[in-house]
């Protein structure tokens, strides 16, 4: 591995070298192995990204914050409970062959069981995602990130180490998976291919897909244009799908009603597989039609800007 920044000397955060360098990290080496949470960006915008078409979102709010802020904490905490020596990493490494491939360490762990130095990755995440750490089980994500990090050092090993909920900490030893690390090699370097030749990925459905888009073409523009048969197969499709979901949807409400109804006024139905929680939800709304009528400058005080979006629907042509 090359050590290619002093992270120590660098005059923006890294948050900023991020921004600007072209080549894949591991955070985004889910996106591109396309195993990443719903949250996380698509290939497609990735790939926007890394041609300079689009700005990196910026990664700015309190998971983030927090996440800085106890990095050592859990970096300290971690050698305490192991006995391990923990040493934090100063430099952005690069992959001695493939020079695209870049890490950012939490930190370097020496297992005296074991030879040399390995991985130190470090999580933070909130009481609501405890069940994606449950017993041996490390999101993939992460396993993909680690993995990305293992084929930059060189090492054999890492430890993911996670605090959940603030106050419950648990870690993982992860092995070097040469089988696995093949895999992302050459996926990033099929994804590279195509940043440098400009080819794009599919896009795709997540929400991020969703945002460029509306960003991008915000306004209709009153013309018609012709479509590919591909293009209309897809348009097919979709109502076919509507149609499949008109059809569950009102399954489903009759099946909750059946449930209901049998349950009556109890909160709670339990059965040997499942239990049915039916409790009673109070919500105060705002008659704003009202508001409007008898106090109309208080309505005009409050009012959010006025938004618009682009609608949809595929409608049959006559024969």
């Amino acid at each position: 591995m090359k050590k290619i920044l002093d992270k120590r000397k660098m005059s923006d955060s890294w948050q900023e070298y991020r921004k600007k360098q072209t080549g894949i990290g591991g955070s985004e080496v889910a996106t591109i192995l396309g195993v990443q949470p719903e949250y996380m960006k698509s290939a497609f915008i990735l790939w926007l990204e890394k041609t300079g078409q689009k700005e990196p979102d910026e990664v700015d709010n309190e998971f983030v914050l927090w996440g800085n802020l106890l990095e050592p904490v859990i970096r300290k905490q971690f050698a305490e409970e192991t006995g391990f020596k923990v040493f934090q990493s100063h430099y952005v490494l690069q992959h001695d062959k493939y020079e695209f491939m870049v890490a950012n360490l939490d930190g370097e762990v020496k297992d005296p069981n074991r030879k040399g130095r390995g991985v130190l990755e470090i999580k933070t995440t909130s009481e609501w995602n405890h069940k994606e750490w449950k017993g041996d089980h490390v999101p993939l994500a992460y396993m993909a990130q680690v993995q990305h990090y293992l084929a930059v050092t060189g090492y054999e090993y890492a430890y993911i180490v996670v605090l959940i909920g603030g106050n419950k900490m648990r870690y993982w030893l992860i092995e070097r998976d040469e089988s696995l690390i093949n895999i992302i090699i050459e996926k990033e370097k099929e994804f590279m291919h195509m940043v440098e030749n400009d080819i794009a990925p599919e896009i795709g459905g997540k929400e991020s897909d969703s945002e460029w888009l509306a960003a991008t073409y915000p306004q209709a523009i009153d013309e018609v244009m012709s479509i590919p048969p591909t293009i209309e197969q897809l348009a097919l499709e979709y109502n076919e799908l509507q149609e499949q979901q008109k059809e569950a949807t009102a399954r489903m409400k009759e099946i909750k009603n059946k449930i209901k109804k049998e349950g009556k006024a109890t909160q709670t139905l339990q059965g040997n597989k499942v239990k049915v929680y039916m409790p009673t939800v109070t919500k105060t709304l705002l008659d704003t039609k009202r508001l409007a009528e008898e106090q109309p400058e208080i309505m005009a005080q409050y009012k959010t800007k006025i938004s618009s979006y682009r609608d949809f629907k595929i409608l049959p042509l006559e024969a």
